[in-house]
């Protein structure tokens, strides 16, 4: 039982890590206009809900280093928070959750821009939007046709 505790664990950090790293090394990471490659990982929770704290801290951890600080550590804890614990649930299929996940994130971010910086609303509502939508659903057949099996041994 330890061990799998422990697997777990490191399972969670392992990918907490993988997103942080894809985050830092994107230049176009944050903001109105973003595209953010890390996103490719939010799928992998929608197969197996063990690994959400690995994606929660991820995103948290890469928003300390937002221009925006503590507000997008804010943002990304409520973005993912909704996405991996409420959509997760209530939702059946992954392309779906990618889907609400990136209308979710265009919602946040949004009201987070027009907020903090002043950024038009419903342009950084749309764009960020999109864009999440479609890298999420990116990540979502990578993972339902590549690694769904894996990912699901990951935290057994």
């Amino acid at each position: 039982m330890q061990n799998l505790k422990t697997q777990n664990l490191v399972n969670n950090a392992l990918l907490a890590s993988l997103y942080v790293a894809l985050t830092l090394i994107n230049p176009i990471s944050s903001g109105m206009f973003q595209f953010r490659v890390s996103t490719l990982l939010v799928p992998v929770p929608f197969y197996q809900p063990k690994l959400a704290p690995g994606i929660l801290f991820g995103v948290m951890i890469s928003n300390i280093f937002s221009p925006l600080g503590p507000i997008d550590i804010l943002s990304g804890f409520l973005i993912q928070s909704m996405t991996l614990y409420v959509f997760n649930r209530l939702f059946k299929s992954a392309y779906i959750k990618s889907i609400a996940y990136g209308i979710w994130c265009g919602i946040v971010v949004g009201a987070t821009l027009h907020y903090a910086v002043g950024a038009p609303f419903w342009v950084s509502v749309i764009s960020v939007a999109i864009s999440n939508i479609v890298v999420a659903l990116i990540g979502t057949f990578v993972v339902e046709r590549y690694l769904s099996s894996f990912i699901k041994q990951m935290a057994h």
